[in-house]
């Protein structure tokens, strides 16, 4: 019999999560003390800075102004190597551990065959081989690598950050998210025999400001292909490079399964066809697969969250039946 998610949490989680409570807490604590001892250190050179009575420059001394700066920069100082080495290192041991214990397990719990890395990646080539984001990528990171098997299907999964970096007229960098979500490849075996690109029907709009780079890409400069599916086309706008051959992919059934995908994620998805490869970019705006700080570790939504992103992804190999 098919034991439940709930059954699995209460019995298989639950310790694992009641042990990084533990720590969690001795984090929290730690982060409050630092927080707290830096609106102290704060205090005292305004106090310094006031002569210790009136708030006003006309009646601080020299000595004070220098006990007041020299405050100021001493906790700065204490405050960033605080952070990298003593929080950030803690926190990076509860990650570990929570990835190790609580997401190794919902992985096995999902498919015993699933090969789980926290560290790896998909690549950057795989990624923009992909052909769902015509701008150059020039930062890209990513995390919680899934490797698995469906019939004769195998396919990969991460979380991926990509962004592109833009100047303006003084050489000053702003970066801008390209994607932040969850990155599928599959792979079919056999080539497609064209190049077909699925995107939001406001997938064109998401580029608009980026006009000048997607000018050295050549996916939207391939013909627009429509369909009858009025719920379709709705939804999404499909590029090709041989309109032909992707009517006969996007057969009335697998229409109908990427637009019940696209319902079920309740997210941007996009979607390409490509070589041998089948590409799903599901869009989020929240972290997956990372333990609170704030908030407590025996939260069953938190972690049925995890659950719930982690079926959806391994599950598109059946849900597009490819």
């Amino acid at each position: 019999m098919e034991i439940s998610f709930e059954s699995f949490y209460q019995k298989q989680l639950v310790p694992h999560l009641r042990e990084l409570e533990t720590q969690r807490k001795s984090l929290a604590m730690l982060l409050w003390f630092a927080i707290f001892i830096g609106v102290v250190g704060f205090a005292v050179s305004v106090c310094y800075l006031g002569n210790f009575h009136e708030f006003s420059l006309d009646n601080h001394t020299k000595d004070d102004f220098l006990i007041s700066l020299g405050v100021l920069v001493a906790w700065s100082v204490i405050a960033a190597l605080f952070y990298k080495y003593v929080y950030q290192l803690k926190l990076q041991t509860l990650r570990s551990k929570f990835k190790k214990t609580v997401i190794s397990d919902i992985v096995g719990f999902i498919d015993s065959g699933l090969g789980y890395h926290e560290h790896k990646l998909i690549s950057k080539e795989e990624f923009e081989g992909s052909k769902l984001f015509p701008l150059p990528v020039h930062e890209y990171y990513g995390e919680d690598y899934l490797l698995g098997k469906e019939g004769e299907v195998s396919y990969k999964i991460s979380e991926i950050h990509a962004q592109y970096t833009m100047k303006d007229h003084r050489g000053r960098k702003a970066f801008h998210t390209i994607f932040k979500g969850l990155f599928y490849v599959a792979d079919v075996h056999q080539p497609f025999g064209c190049e077909t690109v699925i995107l939001p029907d406001a997938g064109p709009k998401l580029f608009s400001k980026f006009k000048e780079a997607i000018r050295t890409w050549q996916v939207f400069s391939n013909e627009v292909v429509t369909f009858d599916n009025q719920d379709f086309t709705k939804k999404f706008v499909v590029y090709s490079d041989s309109p032909e051959q992707t009517k006969k992919i996007l057969n009335d059934n697998l229409i109908q399964r990427i637009t019940s995908f696209k319902e079920k994620t309740g997210h941007k998805i996009f979607v390409s066809f490509v070589g041998n490869k089948v590409c799903v970019a599901i869009s989020l705006n929240v972290d997956l697969f990372e333990p609170p700080v704030f908030g407590t570790m025996l939260n069953y939504d938190l972690i049925y969250q995890n659950y719930k992103y982690l079926r959806l992804v391994t599950g598109i190999v059946n849900d597009l039946e490819l």
